[in-house]
């Protein structure tokens, strides 16, 4: 009975467009979830009314992107009492369906490649090609982006080209490479994690165990739709019949994969592949002050701006911030954290989000000789890079969320694509140059927008407070005579966005100086009166 109090609480609380999307009978369902909409709570108190409806929980499966969301989704139905709904990323979804078809065959589990990047890295040593320190990351990088398209070795130059696809390697040597990978996997009998994916469609393609698989998954929801990949895609039409219900969360501003794999486009047009999808968008953002969504909103493409409201009272309006370089910038972050910490706010109420791993290192480095705990996530673009499947933390030089555990109240250090799908009051985004934001590499409208996106990310991060900062000069680069840098061109919005702010808080902060200045004039008048008549209280 407390839990379903509980659950009726919860579900009061809602807003009248969430309590839609959690409660509609429609079979097939998107919510468009704009940043701050509260999309994991409508996702998991939709599961909750299919089980208060009657559904076999045992029939639903859930569909994420990071270990850390489904694990998010399971504690929360966990403290709902409900069990038995299936739940996990695609990767570990496509590898209980690989190992229940191998089962029936009578084989045992497939075997996992732990770390392509890795296993491209010996490659190419193995082979002797010389090549440049970010070859095997961007071989990496281009096979995941292949086969998210259902791209081989054969196919990618051609499939490259018309995607305007732009690297520093030529494609007919990431093709040749890619080839020698899958001789050398194939001989191993080993899959990647994208093979997965592959290999789980395919299998679905067999009448028989798609029909036994159908029969147990005969609801599907999907969480971050929008950077679902065409084969992640595919696997969802096959995991579906007629008569499969489907209901899917995303957010076209939060689409941030597209390098990877992602593409945006299918979200936009689940129509023309579900017919009778119905569509409910939540633009209320319960996370950041009105000040902080207008100011996001400012770095979106063209087009893709949605009217998205604050539902929080007025706040102070953000700041960016020029500094002379990497060190000043970090010492900056690192007094405003000192400055602004209170009982009510701890230093884990702050993170610090940087476009690339390496400019973090510098706040790192002023936050221990401050003595100011951090602690940094992997800096990986994806959960299931950042992780084995076996839970343990590929480390690649960097401490991650095992330092939690000894130090819980610690600024977080974060890369703008390892900080989507959390949250903090304070936020600083670092690094916010031309070259650096958007990153150099993004040479194509695509990657432009891409970009422009992730910025949108980071901002959307803060609750209350939000800095962005620039540094005019790189560690070495005046020794090198290198221009100074200028401010990133996505800011020039913003930054009239927030003179409009700033200027429109003027009459305010004015008004209130006036009301205070009178308050205080009439309590010395009141205590003048007390006194000529005698009547002053003595404390």
């Amino acid at each position: 009975m407390d839990l379903d109090r509980r659950a009726d609480d919860q579900l009061a609380r809602l807003t009248p467009v969430q309590r839609e999307a959690v409660t509609a009978g429609d079979p097939r369902l998107a919510v468009l979830a704009g940043a701050g909409a509260g999309k994991t709570t409508v996702l998991t108190l939709r599961v909750r009314e299919m089980v208060a409806s009657g559904i076999d929980p045992h029939h639903l499966l859930v569909v994420t992107f990071s270990r850390r969301a489904a694990q998010e989704l399971r504690d929360r139905l966990w403290r709902l009492d409900i069990e038995g709904v299936r739940s996990g990323t695609f990767h570990a979804t496509a590898l209980e369906l690989l190992e229940v078809r191998r089962a029936e065959q009578g084989l045992g589990p497939p075997r996992i490649l732990p770390d392509r990047r890795r296993s491209l890295a010996r490659m190419l040593e193995s082979i002797g090609r010389t090549m440049a320190r970010s070859a095997p990351a961007t071989l990496d990088t281009e096979i995941s982006w292949g086969k998210g398209h259902g791209l081989e070795p054969r196919t990618y130059e051609d499939g490259a080209r018309r995607a305007s696809r732009r690297t520093s390697l030529p494609s007919k040597v990431i093709a040749e490479l890619w080839g020698r990978y899958e001789e050398g996997k194939g001989r191993s009998g080993m899959l990647d994690f994208d093979d997965l994916i592959i290999d789980a469609a395919e299998a679905l393609r067999d009448p028989t165990f798609a029909k036994a698989i159908h029969w147990r998954t005969r609801h599907v929801l999907v969480d971050e739709f929008q950077d679902v990949s065409p084969m992640q895609f595919l696997l969802i039409e096959r995991l579906m019949t007629p008569d499969t219900t489907l209901f899917c969360v995303g957010d076209p501003n939060q689409s941030i994969y597209g390098f990877n794999g992602a593409d945006p486009t299918l979200l936009a047009n689940l129509h023309a592949s579900f017919p009778g999808l119905r569509t409910i968008t939540l633009d209320d953002n319960h996370r950041s002050t009105p000040e902080i969504v207008s100011a996001a909103a400012t770095v979106l493409p063209s087009g893709e701006v949605r009217a998205i409201a604050s539902t929080r009272s007025a706040g102070r309006p953000p700041k960016i911030v020029a500094c002379s370089d990497d060190a000043a910038e970090a010492a900056m972050v690192v007094d405003a954290v000192l400055s602004g910490r209170g009982p009510g706010t701890p230093f884990a109420a702050h993170a610090v989000l940087a476009r690339t791993n390496a400019q973090l290192q510098a706040v790192a480095a002023a936050c221990e000789a401050a003595g100011v705990p951090h602690r940094l996530l992997a800096p990986d673009l994806s959960e299931e890079e950042a992780d084995g499947f076996d839970g343990s933390p590929r480390r690649r030089g960097w401490r991650d969320d095992e330092q939690e555990a000894e130090d819980p109240d610690a600024i977080v250090l974060a890369t703008f694509h390892r900080s989507k799908g959390l949250e903090w009051p304070r936020v600083f985004v670092i690094g916010a140059s031309a070259g650096l934001v958007p990153h150099a590499a993004a040479t194509t409208p695509a990657a432009l927008a891409e970009e422009q996106r992730l910025l949108y990310v980071a901002l959307t991060r803060a609750g209350s407070d939000l800095t962005v900062s620039w540094a005019r000069r790189r560690d070495g680069e005046e020794r090198r005579g290198a221009p100074e840098r200028t401010m990133s061109p996505l800011l020039d919005a913003m930054a009239r966005e927030l003179a409009r702010q700033e200027e429109a808080a003027r009459p305010a902060t004015a008004e209130r100086a006036h009301s205070h200045l009178a308050a205080m004039r009439r309590q010395v008048a009141e205590a003048r009166r007390q006194r000529e008549d005698g009547r002053e209280e003595v404390p």
